[in-house]
């Protein structure tokens, strides 16, 4: 058995109509519908950061999520956690109270849930907005050095239900852009 080679070939932004990925970004009304879109324009997700409408993808410090995360657990914010690979995805959502540091792994050590995240193997951190119908949902999403999708964090919410304000104040208080 072969390992599976992770590295993400982009194509060159120049090839890519912006304007219209843009647009269609902006015309998103599910975040379920990301993807979709992301193949659609042959773009990988840390690319689209790059070239997301502006305000809509924002290049944030890894420490300002640490504090994000520590606000959430001081605040009992619900929260959801998707991490993933090609092969499996696991999502929680619920609370994330008890944090630790440990050497270069930042964790989150509760019963109902348990994330490593190795600060060192992080190579960018992005606040992201997505539109839906329910308005825009907010998330972080952290990247490796080949552009993979390590973790992401969103607010609990439901379908047909905004996001929640807390959240959104979290995130507006504790990300610090770069």
């Amino acid at each position: 058995m072969q390992p599976v080679d992770k590295t993400i070939v982009e194509k060159p932004d120049s090839e890519i109509d912006v304007d219209s990925f843009k647009e269609a970004w902006l015309a998103l009304t599910d975040t379920h519908q990301f993807f979709g879109f992301l193949n659609k324009f042959g773009v990988s997700r840390r690319q689209a950061m790059r070239l997301a409408p502006a305000g809509y993808a924002t290049e944030v410090y890894f420490d300002s999520v640490k504090g994000l995360l520590e606000a959430v657990s001081e605040q009992d914010l619900d929260i959801m956690v998707f991490i993933g690979s090609r092969g499996c995805i696991q999502i929680h959502t619920g609370k994330a109270k008890k944090l630790l540091q440990s050497g270069p792994w930042f964790n989150i050590l509760d019963p109902e849930f348990n994330m490593h995240l190795r600060e060192d193997a992080v190579d960018s951190v992005w606040l992201v907005k997505k539109p839906t119908t329910d308005g825009d949902v907010t998330s972080i999403e952290a990247y490796d050095k080949d552009g993979n999708i390590i973790v992401q964090f969103f607010g609990k919410r439901k379908p047909r239900i905004p996001e929640n304000e807390a959240w959104r104040k979290v995130v507006a208080d504790y990300l610090v852009k770069k």
